[in-house]
């Protein structure tokens, strides 16, 4: 697909699935507003999509219908993840897309199913006309595969099975020129526009934004980033440095600046 270059796009689908974030509906939805003026788009599950979308988007910016959420994190079904919403009902509402996410445990007979039922979303999308971003995750042990074999494994049979748009881990390496390498083999890997997601929130600023720094040296198309964005005590802010470090590629002197003040707060 023709993605501009770079994107943010604010993920919030996690509370669907189980891991409660921000537990009172009303503040999650206020830190969504803060941070999406420097985002590109907005994916979410149904209700606070529909929510958001309702306010108003900004000209431009592009919707994601989360659609398979059945797989609730930390329990004896997480990798039976089946729909919850339809790519027609993304279509029927106006959104730009749908996100579908699939882990691959090659200890796990149902991840056959799994792929059987990307390959039918991503039939479903090209007919409706939407774009589709895919979220493929190697699975092992219960857990992400974060390697860089794991990233790449997940990224190639999504890839190869026609998903448009990708979605996957930063790998976890040494930060620095091991882990642009790693992201750049990543983007190798595959034809098509890589977003790298930003995983749970970290206290740490700086490290967050080292990582996307990494991540954007080695190829990536930008991000899909929530929980390390609207989990900030101070989201638009957050997301503003976000934004500075993913359009320059790394952290500016202002940024790393901007960065400390926020921690003196």
């Amino acid at each position: 697909m023709d993605l501009p270059s770079p994107q943010i796009i604010l993920a919030a689908d996690h509370r669907a699935r189980g891991v409660i974030t921000i537990e009172r509906y009303a503040d999650l939805l206020d830190a969504l507003r803060a941070a999406l003026p420097s985002c590109d788009g907005l994916m979410a599950s149904a209700k606070p999509l529909a929510d958001l979308a309702r306010d108003g988007l900004a000209p431009g910016q592009s919707s994601w219908l989360s659609l398979n959420r059945t797989g609730l994190a930390n329990t004896p079904f997480e990798l039976d993840d089946r729909s919850v919403a339809s790519a027609e009902r993304a279509k029927r509402d106006g959104y730009t897309g749908v996100k579908w996410m699939t882990r691959i445990d090659r200890d796990d007979p149902i991840s056959a199913d799994a792929l059987e039922m990307l390959g039918a979303l991503l039939e479903d999308v090209a007919e409706l006309g939407l774009d589709a971003m895919i979220e493929p995750l190697s699975w092992h042990h219960d857990a992400l595969d974060r390697s860089v074999e794991g990233v790449v494994f997940a990224a190639i049979v999504a890839h190869d099975l026609g998903a448009p748009l990708l979605k996957v881990p930063v790998p976890d390496v040494q930060p620095g020129p091991a882990r642009v390498e790693a992201v750049a083999r990543v983007v190798a890997s595959v034809g098509v526009p890589l977003l790298f997601l930003g995983g749970p929130y970290r206290a740490d600023r700086q490290e967050l934004l080292q990582e996307i720094a990494d991540a954007m040296a080695g190829g990536a198309a930008g991000l899909a980033i929530g929980r390390g964005v609207y989990q900030d005590p101070y989201p638009g802010e957050m997301a503003a440095l976000v934004r500075a470090v993913v359009d320059a590629g790394t952290i500016t002197d202002d940024v790393a600046t901007a960065a400390k003040e926020l921690s003196t707060r």
